[in-house]
């Protein structure tokens, strides 16, 4: 018994449902801690970031996410259940071949959809969105490429 919580029995199935559903929560809750955080550093120009969470919200969260942190790792104790690993050599491998994915279908072809596509697009975007997806492919072909070792 963990922290309290009876003993409650699960099957694999159910177990690694459980395993999914906090890991992903465990994620949510990171995500939400780095909205939360005051970053005055931007680095995109079509993305302009508001810093409009409220300070009264920003101190009531903290020890809110804490502690459904602290729920997650007791129940994870009561239910027996493993961590799943994460690569991240995969995900960004996978994050960069599928924005290649969505550049090479905003190809003039692909734009009839949006209306009359002008000679200019064919021109001068394609060639430019072309080598920008080769250019992100070839980024994801070299981290699936390079050897698996761990890395900083």
């Amino acid at each position: 018994m963990a922290d309290g919580i009876p003993p409650i029995v699960l099957n694999a199935n159910q177990r690694r449902h459980f395993e999914v559903l906090f890991a992903r929560l465990e994620d949510s809750l990171t995500t939400v801690e780095d909205l939360l955080t005051l970053d005055p550093g931007q680095r995109q120009v079509l993305t302009i970031i508001e810093h409009d969470i409220p300070d009264a919200f920003r101190e009531q969260a903290a020890p809110i996410i804490a502690g459904l942190r602290e729920r997650i790792i007791q129940l994870a104790a009561a239910l027996e259940l493993h961590a799943r690993k994460f690569s991240r050599a995969r995900s960004a491998a996978a994050t960069l071949s599928a924005e290649a994915i969505r550049i090479e279908d905003s190809l003039s072809p692909q734009l009839r959809g949006y209306g009359e596509v002008h000679d200019s697009v064919a021109r001068h975007l394609d060639p430019v969105l072309a080598e920008m997806a080769r250019t992100l492919g070839a980024l994801a072909a070299a981290l699936r490429a390079a050897p698996n070792e761990r890395r900083r």
